[in-house]
């Protein structure tokens, strides 16, 4: 009889028990490293986004040259058309211009009256970037600019273009950063009717028209309203055009995104600082306490001096 044979099961149920082991320890090993990684991967996708900043750039230059191209030949064809819709919105924006001079007089005077601080949270300062591509990655629609740390720009910062609110950034790197857009499912940002200050959180859903959730029933939006950033809980400067109510296939409301008009190439970061958390008054306190307790106990201790 061989010996070799009739060990042969044996050696196979070793063989597949020792790989059981092996595989569920490589598991574990896999795991914990995983945790202790989490700054060089985010390290790496930073290095990583810098990098390729700079190969699209090169290779979108002269798609972005073809695309002007085209679109200053078709802008000559209409030229004609063009001017003479120019001329009647002039015409009708006229009246508008010497209504508003005359409310900026009324209400600078009114602000003078009341010592009102009219200062806008809107930095004057704008960081000029350009948009080089977008991914499909962790985000589905987010775009990356060629500007990082290099120029100031940090993670919360608004990007806009000509037309509107684009996104905020997410992530910056040293010479790149990514921003959100404000059509992805990620996307969050408290927003305001322009003409009835109602409040909205509007949510983006990875289509061209996010919806405007948690509107109370007292709230007043129509159709063709201006939606603007309303700057609740900080996260956002407050004024920042977003674009126009429209009606959603479920019967709520959404937004048609201004920055979704035409292609995006060039936009603008705006440094935002956020109202800072009030500093903590317990040592103020205290000294206050300790103050006053001196004062009390200089006025109950006798005055022992005899009088000259």
């Amino acid at each position: 009889m061989d010996i070799s044979g009739y060990n042969r099961p044996q050696r196979r149920r070793n063989t597949r028990r020792g790989l059981a082991a092996f595989f569920v320890l490589a598991s574990i090993i896999i795991m914990l490293a995983d945790r202790q990684q989490k700054s060089m991967l985010a390290s790496g996708r930073l290095t990583a986004d810098d990098f390729s900043s700079k190969i699209m750039g090169f290779i979108a230059t002269p798609v972005r040259g073809i695309e002007a191209l085209l679109a200053g030949a078709e802008a000559r064809t209409n030229a004609f058309d063009n001017a003479a819709a120019l001329r009647t919105e002039v015409e009708r924006l006229r009246g508008y211009e010497n209504r508003v001079l005359d409310m900026e007089m009324r209400v600078r005077r009114f602000e003078d009256m009341l010592s009102f601080d009219s200062s806008s949270d809107l930095s004057q300062g704008r960081i000029i970037a350009r948009a080089v591509s977008e991914s499909k990655g962790l985000f589905v629609h987010s775009a990356l600019i060629n500007a990082g740390k290099n120029k100031g720009v940090k993670t919360g910062y608004a990007v806009m273009t000509t037309d509107g609110l684009y996104g905020h950034i997410v992530r910056s790197g040293s010479v790149s950063a990514r921003v959100l857009l404000l059509n992805d499912i990620n996307s969050r940002i408290s927003v305001m009717d322009q003409r009835s200050q109602s409040r909205a959180i509007m949510v983006g859903g990875n289509t061209n028209h996010p919806k405007l959730e948690y509107v109370a029933l007292s709230a007043d939006w129509k159709i063709g309203d201006r939606v603007i950033t309303s700057g609740d809980g900080g996260v956002l400067p407050r004024g920042l055009a977003i674009g126009a109510v429209v009606a959603d296939k479920s019967g709520g409301f959404a937004v048609d995104l201004f920055y979704l008009q035409k292609p995006v190439d060039w936009v603008w970061v705006y440094p935002y600082a956020p109202i800072p958390i009030p500093e903590d008054d317990v040592p103020e306190k205290e000294n206050s306490e300790t103050a006053i307790g001196e004062n009390i106990r200089n006025t109950e201790t006798p005055n022992t001096s005899t009088p000259q």
